[in-house]
């Protein structure tokens, strides 16, 4: 009887404290994840499929979204994030470089966890940009102090396999699934040979290059955009030709590009942002506008005309034809260009977390014992039951007659 007794004692005690907590638990407003504006964008990797995440580095911080909806992801204490490069053979494996060492990080879960890698240097400064040659298991890290460093992928960590030292800060890198890259910096090219074991200039361009883009083709084609010739293309990165049909470009005028780039999940998808150079001594750009071709460069149309705003960065929606995001000279707030949505559906969950309802918690925890405490009464009874009714096996415990 004491026993039973404590029980119901105990199980009147939960049930009590569960209805309390749920009450209050009833009472608490609910916070519901506050929508902010992507509005400092710095870096962004498009997404290689359709139904991948795409990545931005905003504000030191680190995004992954599909062009409607964006996601704080978390990233380490203290690294402001500059730059981010995601495989374009393993969705899950995203690649970000700090701000404020030289550093880059690894994730092989789509950026829920990171694995430090710092580069083999005694400098100060910041990476700038990242590609990744999946095939190869490949990774290039651009510096702002630094150059450019060759990292080999090897699962469980990453190994130092090259260095170019350059006196100029790396504005973009990419590279090729066979093996090429091309590093860019403000006035040069370079281009990887031998895998990026070692590095030449690239000198047969008309005039210095500007923007730098990849279509992972077969095999992969190179664009590059130049500050007075338009844009060229190359699939070995030795001959160029140009490409400026539909660009306004003839012989005798300066057509600067901005920038170039390509959808991943459609490779014959290219976008260009182009302004015209006037004048020599005192020259004078004037921006022209953002055009997109669907047939790998061969012809251009006129996408959007951005009425002298120059564009700084094109941001493809990776599977969506003609939707486009830019960042221009003024502003890092992503506009919307052709039929990709307004910014006003750029909205990224508030970087906290919601903080956990922990009456609503313990309501359910105290319900839960209270379960357990009316699950051991019930095996109480049923055993205090069975034992006062049975009978002697064969025994009435009484003296056998005579």
């Amino acid at each position: 009887m004491k026993i039973r007794t404590i029980l119901l004692t105990l199980i009147t005690i939960f049930l009590l404290g569960a209805v309390l907590a749920g009450i209050v638990s009833a009472r608490e407003p609910v916070r519901e994840a506050e929508a902010v504006q992507l509005s400092n964008v710095r870096d962004y990797a498009a997404a290689a499929s359709p139904t991948g995440l795409s990545y931005a580095v905003d504000g030191g911080l680190l995004y992954a979204g599909n062009g409607a909806s964006w996601q704080r992801l978390p990233t380490p204490a203290g690294v402001i994030v500059n730059a981010v490069a995601v495989s374009s053979r393993q969705a899950e494996l995203v690649y970000m470089g700090a701000a404020n060492e030289l550093a880059i990080y690894v994730s092989s879960d789509a950026g829920q966890t990171w694995m430090k890698i710092a580069l083999a240097t005694q400098a100060v400064g910041a990476v700038t940009d990242i590609a990744v040659d999946g095939a190869n298991r490949l990774v290039y890290v651009g510096t702002d102090t630094d150059g450019m460093h060759r990292l080999r992928d090897v699962g469980s960590s990453m190994i130092a396999a090259g260095h170019l030292l350059l006196d100029e800060p790396v504005e973009e890198i990419v590279a090729a699934s066979n093996g090429m890259a091309l590093v860019r910096t403000g006035w040069h090219l370079y281009r990887a040979e031998d895998m990026g074991l070692r590095w030449v200039a690239v000198e047969n361009l008309p005039s210095p290059a500007t923007a730098l883009a990849i279509a992972q083709t077969t095999p992969p084609t190179f664009y590059v955009g130049t500050a007075a010739s338009g844009v060229r293309m190359s699939q070995d990165g030795i001959n160029w030709q140009s490409v400026n049909s539909g660009l306004n470009f003839t012989p005798g005028s300066q057509l600067f590009v901005n920038d170039v780039a390509v959808d991943p999940a459609q490779p014959a998808v290219v976008y260009a942002a182009t302004s015209l150079i006037f004048g020599s001594a005192n020259a004078h750009i004037t921006p022209v506008g953002v055009a997109m071709s669907t047939d790998g460069a061969s012809n251009w149309s006129a996408l959007t005309p951005m009425n002298d705003v120059a564009v700084a960065v094109l941001m493809p929606v990776s599977g969506e034809t003609g939707a486009v995001y830019a960042l221009t000279a003024a502003s890092r707030t992503p506009l919307a260009l052709g039929s990709a949505p307004q910014t006003t559906t750029l909205a990224a969950a508030q970087s906290t977390p919601l903080a956990p309802n922990f009456t609503g918690l313990l309501a359910w925890v105290l319900a839960a014992l209270a379960g357990v405490g009316l699950a051991l009464l019930a095996v109480l009874e049923v055993r205090q039951r069975g034992g006062g009714s049975g009978k002697p096996n064969g025994r009435s415990g009484l003296p056998a007659a005579v």
